[in-house]
């Protein structure tokens, strides 16, 4: 049977007609638009951090160059899950600077691993919810020779959304097509705020749907709880979900259960080696798509890739699919 897994032509070409780059960071972005199951996803995961997380720490730590805020010799220090923690590093080893990733135990050791590989400190503090972190980042960030970004506060972050990515989806869907919803996990908020309000200039009516685990329904109710989807639901509601709760239309929990099991469905039938956060994003966007089956152009993004996770949801054999013995290979 054929699959529903068409590349939109524009995106397509732009992502592999690249000419040369100075260093890595000219390979951020630019990445593929590419139709699954009904739905439009961005595959952001194929950033050179390996998230969408590359976007924003280049666009602020520039920011902060500019407004001098961030001199040679300076230490970056922010507080992260993980995948922001990651592009900091590989933005921080580019440029020259030193970086000190906060972030609570619990998390992937992949990612710890790759910050640390990619020449940052890591300072683990507290457990799982970010909150502890983000009040020490907070806390060095205050300090000369200190710059941190406040991904979960900065209208930077919306920024480069609203300019960078936002265009960017809108620039490869097909002719004449117009997005009728976004569908986004609440890490920080920047990317459902900055790209939704991208999308609100071309159609008003877009609806902006926010996702968070059924464990841990921060926004929903107020409660936080040990959950599988790494990079959203941090322990609190950011500051820039706070300020711009009012464009959001509505926000959807979906359990860990339903996201990686989409998770894994996602590897097996297309090949896009994703987190547990893109396998809750397509589970709601279809959930949308079916309430709603008038709305033609749904947007969704794959956010980080499975290698990040590769120890806590796919290096047992249920995991990946089972391994075979030999002479069941040659059947």
């Amino acid at each position: 049977m054929m699959r529903d897994y068409s590349a939109s032509t524009s995106g397509t070409l732009s992502a592999r007609m690249r000419g040369p780059a100075a260093n890595v960071l000219d390979a951020i972005g630019n990445t593929p638009l590419v139709h699954v199951d009904g739905i439009w996803a961005k595959l952001e995961f194929l950033n050179p951090s390996g998230s969408i997380k590359a976007r924003i720490a280049k666009y602020m730590v520039e920011k902060a160059e500019k407004e001098g805020l961030l001199k040679p010799g300076d230490t970056i220090v922010e507080a992260t899950s993980g995948n922001t923690g990651n592009a900091l590093s590989m933005v921080a080893a580019a440029k020259g600077y030193r970086m000190l990733v906060v972030m609570p135990k619990g998390m992937s050791g992949e990612r710890v691993a790759i910050s640390r590989a990619l020449g940052a400190e890591v300072l683990e503090v507290g457990y799982f919810h970010v909150n502890e972190a983000l009040a020490k980042a907070r806390e060095l960030g205050q300090k000369p020779g200190y710059f941190c970004p406040a991904q979960f506060e900065s209208e930077w972050n919306v920024e480069e959304n609203r300019v960078w990515l936002g265009p960017e989806i809108l620039s490869q869907l097909p002719e004449g097509a117009i997005p009728e919803a976004l569908v986004m996990g609440v890490g920080t908020g920047g990317t459902l705020v900055g790209v939704g309000q991208a999308f609100r200039e071309v159609n008003p009516d877009v609806k902006l749907i926010g996702v968070e685990p059924d464990e841990s329904c921060t926004i929903l109710c107020g409660e936080t709880g040990r959950h599988a989807i790494e990079g959203i639901a941090d322990g609190f509601v950011p500051g820039i979900i706070s300020r711009h709760r009012t464009l959001l239309d509505e926000v959807v929990a979906v359990t860990s259960e339903e996201s990686l099991a989409e998770m894994r469905r996602i590897a097996r039938q297309y090949g896009m080696f994703v987190g547990p956060s893109s396998g809750a994003h397509l589970v709601v966007a279809q959930r949308l798509w079916k309430a709603h089956p008038e709305l033609k152009t749904i947007v969704t993004l794959f956010c980080d890739e499975g290698e990040k996770y590769i120890s806590e949801h796919f290096h047992d054999a249920a995991a990946n699919g089972g391994r075979i013995e030999e002479e069941d290979a040659t059947k």
